[in-house]
């Protein structure tokens, strides 16, 4: 017998049924690229299908235009063809594709904007990102501080409330947004303001000096962005409101 050998006839056997079916497996040209036929073929065409029906979704709960879609659901393709899906949950797939995008485009979302859509762990939103731009060797500046908020907490050291501390600090972020004033900023300094806040309102008595040497920013950046905040609608909450109140519909957004 021989062994290893590869054909480019199509020979098809006839089963009990009467039916046939191909014998043997398709090897593409491309390395890394080898299918089975029959199933593979039909089971990722139903990956396609189901991840533009949940890109479709997203989009529209994001308010995002067709073009968006389009491009998303390209990346989707991509994602597929790289074996990226196996493994994961389709949601966070679809989500690392729609936010590529969106920093593509330079859109106003951050990744928290999409854990609330999907109610999923923004931390696990935001380490499926990285690996999908890693592997399809993507370039896009990092200036979500969604990305950072988790790592800069754990090194605050807020013990078993550090996830309370750093949702709390995220939800600060997605209102400096609203109120203008990450955009043109380097997300750590938004981070070092957030996570101050957002630690004092968990009765953590963390020092300006703390923050600083930990998100790597000058002392002044830091009292910057607590004076722009302070300028603002919620910034004349107590820790109290700032924990209870819906923060992103609360007053008046802050003109830019």
């Amino acid at each position: 017998l021989e062994e290893n050998t590869i054909v480019n006839e199509v020979t098809f056997a006839q089963d009990a049924g009467g039916g046939s079916s191909v014998v043997g497996q398709f090897v593409s040209a491309t390395p890394g690229r080898n299918v089975g036929l029959g199933f593979n073929r039909e089971s990722r065409e139903v990956a396609f299908a189901n991840g533009q029906r949940h890109i479709s979704q997203l989009a529209a709960a994001l308010r995002l235009a067709d073009h968006h879609q389009e491009a998303a659901n390209r990346l989707f393709h991509l994602a597929v063809q790289h074996n990226f899906i196996q493994g994961r949950k389709t949601q966070h797939v679809i989500a690392a594709c729609l936010y590529t995008v969106c920093r593509r485009e330079k859109t106003a979302h951050l990744l928290i904007d999409y854990s609330d859509v999907l109610q999923t762990n923004v931390y696990l939103l935001g380490s499926c990102f990285l690996k999908f731009t890693r592997i399809l060797s993507l370039t896009l500046p990092i200036i979500d501080p969604s990305l950072y908020i988790h790592r800069f907490a754990s090194k605050l050291e807020f013990g078993d409330r550090t996830h309370l501390v750093s949702m709390s600090a995220l939800r600060l972020v997605q209102r400096m947004k609203r109120d203008w004033i990450q955009t043109g900023r380097r997300p750590s300094g938004i981070c070092g303001a957030a996570l101050l806040i957002a630690a004092r309102v968990h009765g953590f008595r963390r020092t300006q000096r703390e923050v600083v040497r930990v998100v790597r920013i000058c002392d002044v950046t830091l009292r910057k962005r607590l004076d722009e905040f302070s300028d603002t609608a919620v910034g004349v909450l107590t820790a109290q409101q700032l924990e209870t109140i819906d923060l992103q519909n609360y007053g008046v957004a802050a003109d830019p």
